[in-house]
């Protein structure tokens, strides 16, 4: 998701930038329903940003720079990998038992300090 925003937001403030995307998924926006995805490649492919998928970033193969049609690589590359919400290290007693996704939201109060259930 960070990717595709990201891209967007590049191509939105800066439309003189060439911006490309790539993923090792077969499509953006992962677990995202299928219309999610396609109306934001739409959107990308519209505004000219370029999109690769099934392509596993590999900076120092000439192949891959090929592959993404950036013979000269890229001047700038932002990397976003593996991002997700990790709250394994906290106890038990300040995780929810339900929620989106099977619960294990963090109870916090409305000063962001964390509450016991």
């Amino acid at each position: 998701f960070i990717g595709v925003e990201w891209a967007t937001e590049i191509e939105y403030f800066f439309p003189d930038v060439q911006t490309t995307i790539i993923d090792a998924l077969p499509r953006c926006l992962g677990p995202l329903p299928d219309s999610a995805a396609e109306y934001c490649s739409s959107y990308m492919h519209a505004v000219g940003i370029k999109e690769f998928y099934d392509c596993k970033y590999d900076a120092k193969s000439d192949e891959f720079w090929q592959k993404i049609e950036l013979p000269k690589k890229a001047d700038v590359e932002y990397i976003c990998i593996g991002v997700k919400a990790s709250n394994y290290f906290m106890p038990p007693e300040v995780l929810s038992d339900k929620g989106p996704g099977g619960g294990g939201w963090i109870h916090f109060n409305r000063y962001m300090q964390v509450t016991k259930k």
